[in-house]
């Protein structure tokens, strides 16, 4: 799979697990830690992504 395919996946995913967390655990307080830990994979895949590149 290629950087901008899962760049466009791990948003829409991890708003998914903060929704379905939330709504299960209802602690919506805590679920927003699934996007929060989607957009540090999503950085990490850049920086990884880019160094390959090079």
């Amino acid at each position: 799979m290629n950087r901008k395919t899962l760049n466009t996946i791990i948003p829409i995913a991890s708003v998914g697990v903060m929704i379905v967390w939330g709504t299960l655990a209802k602690s919506y307080d805590k679920s927003w830690l699934a996007v929060f830990v989607g957009g540090i994979l999503m950085a990490i895949i850049n920086v990884i992504g880019k160094n390959k590149d090079k």
